[in-house]
């Protein structure tokens, strides 16, 4: 960083979120750290947003616009941004006062970071937290290119609400594909920054992860229909990444067939046969080093049946 207080830009996206985006805006706004810029997109809402961001008239930056999708909406509101980091926040989410102050001390601390990213608490509705807190292993603190390519693209992170990039990272790979991500278009991103920087982590959740009915990603009643859009997605984002670290001239390659997610579900739906594979990806996961952990895949992998492993 040039500045040990760097402007920070916090980017909220918006579509038909009402109900939550007064809450996230004042997280926003009820930061410690000093120096922010928040930018809120609005995009293309048909509820009463629009209304309630009117109301905090110079405190944001807001921006209207049609409805183009998550990463239309994050590249019109990057186009605006000053900030020296850019921090993620969903309009359905709310942060933790310290959230931007901790975020700008690991950019501080490491001059090669192009990611910073946290634990999440899960939220319902009502704002009660369930689950554990998401990614459930030791934060991550380094350069971590080759072992993410080992692993199909895969690594830990947490939702957008819980990610934030460096300006110079994102000046090399922006915009974000706006046809390939209408949806989880912060996964554009996560992919690509180890191969362009440190990934550095935070032990602590400073981030609450709304959990609801209008989730654009998590809603979707039939099992079979979310479970293959999930492995459409795993495709797409490894389609994309080659591409981009051929564009970046890498000389690397990831494999979904070394990607344990993508892979535990083609075995959950009977189209691998096979657990010799599956064990070694378990067995060699980079980012889980506690051997009980470990043992307990594996016992469900091969004990609890298609049903019972879990990724």
């Amino acid at each position: 960083m040039n500045s040990q207080q760097p402007l920070v830009t916090i980017l909220i996206n918006n579509y038909n979120y009402s109900n939550y985006i007064a809450e996230a805006i004042e997280s926003a706004l009820n930061q410690t750290y000093p120096n922010t810029e928040v930018i809120v997109v609005d995009d293309g809402s048909t509820d009463n947003s629009r209304e309630i961001i009117a109301n905090y008239k110079d405190t944001i930056i807001p921006l209207y616009k049609e409805n183009g999708g998550q990463a239309s909406a994050i590249n019109a509101g990057f186009a605006l941004s000053k900030g020296q980091i850019v921090c993620l926040l969903d309009s359905d989410d709310v942060w933790m006062p310290e959230k931007v102050a901790k975020v700008v001390e690991m950019f501080n601390t490491y001059p090669k970071v192009a990611v910073v990213y946290h634990k999440v608490k899960n939220i319902d509705v009502a704002r009660k937290e369930f689950g554990i807190p998401w990614p459930p292993y030791k934060p991550i603190r380094g350069n971590i290119a080759q072992k993410v390519a080992k692993t199909g693209g895969w690594w830990p992170f947490p939702p957008s609400t819980g990610l934030s990039f460096s300006r110079e990272f994102l000046s090399k790979v922006m915009n974000v594909p706006e046809q390939e991500y209408r949806i989880c278009a912060d996964t554009y991103l996560a992919d690509l920054s180890p191969f362009c920087g440190d990934v550095v982590g935070i032990e602590e959740a400073l981030s609450l992860y709304r959990v609801h009915g209008s989730n654009n990603w998590s809603n979707n009643t039939e099992e079979d229909a979310h479970t293959n859009r999930i492995l459409q997605y795993h495709e797409t984002r490894a389609s994309v990444l080659n591409r981009m670290l051929q564009n970046l001239g890498m000389n690397l390659k990831v494999s979904l067939a070394h990607h344990w997610p993508y892979q535990m579900i083609q075995y959950k739906q009977g189209k691998r046969k096979s657990l010799l594979s599956l064990t070694m990806l378990a067995v060699q996961n980079p980012w889980e080093p506690r051997l009980s952990s470990k043992l307990k895949t594996l016992t469900l992998l091969w004990f609890g049946g298609r049903t019972g492993a879990r990724i």
